[in-house]
């Protein structure tokens, strides 16, 4: 809220999201924030009872100011947002703009937004906001169900809404109103800079602000480490049970009544061979080196070793295969 009480004028907050000279009527002070090069684009939406003279921002926010009396009155509602840089600029215009005549103008609201962007990879829009019904003499009474809560959350949904709208053009980013712990996401949000401190932090100095959410920033990235290795564990787990019904399908007995032959692959590529012409069900992988590996069932290692011996005798120098589950023990060294 733009409160009187903190020091905050309407007209102050017009002048600023807008980069235009104001002068406040109530108080006489002059904002000048002609200097600020950011902004890209500034509109006011207004109901269509309100007089067509609001239509010029000094003359709206006055008679804003001029409506209230107190001096810890309450102004206007001010509402920041990024927005998307996956949009071009007038699809951000438009995006702001169906958003403000759903919400806002809909429900009697006179809205003077503003987007601004440096060129930074951090588009926004500012969205001010009267916190009285209006006719065509002017403001009237104060509607007090624009303070409600729930209606905070009703907009938050509408602004993810428009965004995704948006974006699915475009991208396959979305955008989701909710909380991470809505979400069920186990993250910790980070601290909400603000102007001030976000300035001093471009500027390359720190804040307690920017440090609190470097420390938040290497917490949810340690988090995020921990959840990828266990779901990379669990991948492991469920790609070793894939590959035991794997072979167990295509070998035709449990893994437990398996045998595994490695050799080298001229001497395998013979055995599978032999396998093949006998219809001996197996499977057969790289198991690197230049050397292949044979899964058949225990109870044709005796064909097995005959086909190792047809092989040996056809050619003298081949050494026989070797069983992962068999390999014969050292001898050990004679002292």
């Amino acid at each position: 809220m733009v409160s009187r009480g903190k020091g905050k004028s309407a007209v102050g907050k017009a002048a600023y999201i807008s980069g235009e000279k104001i002068k406040n009527e109530y108080d006489n002070m002059v904002h000048d924030y002609r200097k600020k090069k950011e902004i890209v684009h500034k509109e006011i939406l207004l109901p269509d009872n309100a007089p067509p003279k609001f239509k010029k921002r000094s003359v709206l926010w006055n008679a804003v100011e001029k409506s209230e009396t107190r001096k810890n009155s309450q102004t206007a509602r001010d509402i920041d947002a990024a927005l998307p840089v996956e949009l071009s600029k007038s699809e951000q215009i438009d995006l702001v703009r169906n958003f403000c005549n759903q919400c806002f103008v809909s429900s009697g609201m006179c809205v003077d937004f503003a987007i601004h962007d440096k060129n930074d990879g951090n588009p926004h829009v500012h969205i001010l906001l009267t916190t009285r019904r209006v006719d065509e003499n002017g403001f009237t009474t104060k509607d007090r169900s624009w303070n409600d809560r729930e209606l905070l959350k009703v907009w938050r949904e509408r602004w993810a809404d428009w965004c995704n709208h948006k974006l699915y053009a475009v991208s396959d980013e979305r955008i989701d109103h909710r909380s991470y712990a809505e979400q069920g996401i186990e993250k910790v949000p980070q601290l909400h800079l603000g102007t001030t401190a976000c300035a001093i932090e471009k500027k390359g100095y720190r804040t307690d602000k920017g440090s609190r959410n470097r420390k938040i920033q290497l917490e949810n990235t340690d988090a995020e480490i921990e959840r990828l290795k266990f779901q990379i564990s669990s991948l492991q787990n469920d790609r070793k049970g894939l590959v035991k019904e794997m072979l167990e399908t295509v070998v035709g007995c449990p893994i437990s009544e398996m045998l595994t032959f490695i050799d080298a692959k001229e001497i395998m590529e013979k055995i599978e061979a032999e396998l093949l012409k006998q219809n001996i069900q197996h499977k057969i992988a790289n198991a690197g080196e230049d050397k292949m590996k044979i899964f058949v069932n225990k109870q044709y290692q005796n064909e097995i070793n005959r086909i190792w011996e047809q092989i040996v005798k056809e050619n003298q120098t081949v050494k026989a295969p070797h069983s992962e589950l068999d390999k014969p023990k050292k001898k050990p060294r004679s002292r």
